[in-house]
Parts: structure tokens; sequence; C-alpha cells
């Protein structure tokens, strides 16, 4: 009876240190997940803020302009103008956003900057803003006073816990962060189209993709079959997109994961796999051969790395398409590589899509050492390549892409193979983190 009671004892013993490990380690995996969902939020948050200081910054910039007679001064704050409105787009870009209810807020945030870049051109060149122009001046500034006023109160109503982004993306909360933006697409959509010389001129927005000419439509069947391919997954459910490119937007039950293609073609417009990312196991190197291998089993073949970004343990690679030795600045593709897996975690084509064609490249005029002599004698001069950048309207400029180096800052200047004019000077930023062109 004793051994009976004392062999209870040692079961007794092993059930309650074996119920005791299994409590432990639930409730560490459980602190972990809750963890990593709150740096999700975290980060969301802070892209939130972010967007809404740029958007505040833009409006005031915008409410100066106003004030301006000068050329120089205007050209100082065109360049506020465009750097906030491309800070606050790249912050939205972050977002767990649907592709569709961001149209007039992406292309308000690109149209504003370029706006204001061109009209400080013309008055440095002694031209003098018209009446139309100022009219359009103040309209912008409306038009960001109301984006600022609105994203204002989703700010208080992300502070104090009314709206969660992270399960907004999860359409868990009918205040989700895709009808919070939806509502200042309404207030955006009548604002006024701009016919000026810019790449982001609504003329050039509106047109058809350059890429999708004579595509026929697929099916919606063609597209799922696309998605599977692409991700291993069937459980998809679909909406239909309109605007220039109509596309199937497809994304999951938790949308965590979404894929959008193009109708006309079947292409990939974008894709995003909204996943919590390990510590970094491979290197950016690493994740450029895994971004080249999956753009040419997608039909993105012979595209050449830009620049790069290393976000959190996120590798963002810019690709270009090449012609003859020319680098095609304007048809762009963005791919996303997770560094703890390789795995590709994101994709978006629309530049490529909307522009990539073959170009009929002129005869050079100027040469390569006439080029160089065009730069600023300080520039210590790195490398001399061939490059397509956007020009005015429709145009596009042919340039040698001379990258140089003054002190410890890299450049790069572009000067025009046929005229010799200095097109477009970008100095590179470059940190642990990556190297980006502003």
């Amino acid at each position: 009876m004793r051994e009976k009671f004392k062999t209870s004892g040692i079961w007794y013993t092993l059930l309650t240190g074996l119920l005791f490990c299994v409590l432990f380690f639930g409730i560490n995996r459980d602190m972990k997940l809750e963890e990593a969902q709150r740096q999700i939020r975290m980060d969301y948050q802070r892209c939130f803020t972010e967007m809404v200081q740029y958007v505040d910054d833009l409006q005031i910039s915008l409410e100066k302009s106003k004030f301006v007679n000068d050329g120089a001064q205007m050209m100082r704050l065109s360049g506020e103008v465009y750097r906030q409105a491309s800070s606050a787009a790249a912050n939205l870009a972050l977002l767990p956003l649907k592709t569709e209810p961001l149209e007039h807020l992406n292309e308000f945030l690109n149209q504003v900057g370029n706006y204001a870049y061109a009209l400080s051109s013309k008055m440095l060149e002694g031209g003098e803003i018209t009446q139309e122009e100022y009219n359009n001046l103040k309209s912008l500034e409306k038009y960001a006073e109301t984006v600022a006023i609105s994203l204002e109160k989703d700010l208080e109503e992300l502070y104090n816990g009314t709206l969660d982004i992270r399960r907004s993306a999860e359409g868990a909360t009918p205040s989700g962060i895709d009808k919070v933006m939806g509502e200042i697409e309404t207030q955006l959509h009548d604002y006024p189209a701009l016919i000026y010389d810019g790449p982001f001129s609504s003329h050039l927005t509106d047109r058809e993709p350059l890429f999708l000419k004579g595509e026929k439509d697929v099916t919606v069947e063609d597209a799922k079959e696309k998605v599977k391919s692409l991700t291993g997954r069937d459980d998809f459910t679909c909406e239909e997109e309109k605007g220039n490119i109509p596309a199937y937007y497809f994304f999951e039950e938790e949308n965590k994961c979404s894929v959008v293609i193009s109708k006309k073609g079947g292409y990939l417009m974008s894709y995003l796999n909204d996943r919590n990312t390990g510590d970094a196991k491979h290197t950016v190197e690493d994740a450029k051969l895994k971004a080249v291998a999956f753009l040419e089993s997608n039909g993105f073949k012979g595209m050449k790395e830009s620049y790069y970004e290393v976000v959190g343990d996120v590798a963002v690679i810019n690709y270009a398409a090449v012609q003859d030795g020319y680098t095609l600045y304007p048809d762009l593709v963005k791919v996303k590589v997770a560094l703890d897996t390789g795995e590709i975690v994101g994709c978006e084509t629309r530049g490529y899509l909307m522009y990539h064609k073959k170009r009929e490249i002129p005869t050079v005029k100027i040469s390569e050492e006439e080029a160089v002599s065009k730069v600023n004698s300080h520039v210590k001069i790195l490398s001399v390549s061939m490059a397509v950048i956007p020009g005015e309207g429709e145009k596009e400029q042919f340039c040698y892409q001379i990258e140089g180096k003054i002190d410890d800052r890299r450049c790069l200047i572009y000067v025009n193979t046929q005229t010799g004019a200095e097109e477009k000077l970008f100095v590179l930023i470059e940190s642990e983190t990556g190297v980006l062109a502003v």
C-alpha cells in the first residue's frame, strides 16, 4: 500500500511539473507574440505620426508660397514642399492600406511638390506666376489644410486607443484605417487637375499605362492562378480596383497578405506580406540576388539595381529597366526582402507599368569629355554612365549620369547628351541602413 501511495506521489509530482512547463512555455509564447504585435503597432503609429507632421509642415510651406515674389526664395520653398510631400508619401506607403483608397492622396502628394518646383523654375527664368497658378497654390494649400485637420483628429484617436491600425489592417474594427483614409479620399476627390511641366502632371498620371498598351484582359481565374503561383495559397478574397490601371485586388481574411494583378496582361502590380520578421541572417547582397530572381520570374527582366534602404529587418531595393546601356529611371520597380529568411515580402511595379516602353535613343551630340567639363571643378569624378530621366511634360531627357564627390558627400549630376545642359542634381545620403538619392 505504501509503495502504491509512493508511486502515485511520483506521478503526481511529474504531472504537476509537466503542467507547470506547459503553462510556462505557453505564457512565454504569448508574451513574445504580444511583444511582437506591440512592436508592429508602434511602427504603424510612428509612420502615421510622421505622416501627419509632414502634412502639417506641407500646409505651412504652401501658405508661405502665396507671399513669395522671388525666384530664389520660391526655389527654397519648393524644396521644402517637395521634401515634405515625399516624406508624407513614404510614410503613407508603409501603412497597411488597400491601393484604391490611396489614389487621390498619392496623386496630391506627388503633384504638389512638383507643381511648386515647376513654378520656382519659371520664376528663376524671369517669368511671373499667373492668376490661375496663384489660385492653384491657394487651392493646394486649402486641400493640404483639410487633410491636415482630418489627420490630426485621426491622430488623437490613434493615441487614445479608438483607432488601432494593426487591428484595422485585420478588419477587426469598423473605425479602420481604410475607412479613415477613404474619408480623406472623398475630400480630395474634386481637387483641381494641374496641367504643368512636371513628371506628375495630371495629363501624365491619367494617361494609359505605356507598358500595357495592346495587352489583353485576363480573367479573375487567370489572376488567381498567378496569385497562387506567387504565394502558394488560394484562400484569398478578390475585389476589383478601378483607376488608370484597373486591377484585381486579392487579400486574405486577416489582411496581412495582399496581391494586386493588372487586368491588362495579368502583371504583378503590388505584393505585400505583412508578417513579423526575425533577426537578420542574410546580407543586403543576398537580398539583391533574391530580388533579381523574383523580378525575372514575374516578367521583369534586365533590371538594374538603383538604391536601397534597410527598414527594420527588411531590405527595400529599387530597380530600373535598362536599354542600350541607358538606365531608364522612369521605369522603376521596388522590391522588399526579409533579411531573416531571404523571402520576398513586398513588391511595387506601378512605375514600370506606367512608363516602360522601347525608346528611340537619339545620337549623342555632346561627348563624355564635354559633359564632364560642365561639372563644378571642385567635384571629383567617380564614374560616368548613361541614363534616361523624366523631363518636362511627356518628354524624357537622355543624359550622362556623372557620379562625383566633394569631401565625403557623393552626388549624381545629369548632363543632357544633346544640349550639354545640367538637367538634374541629386545628393546621395549614405548610412548604415542604405543609400538614397535626394
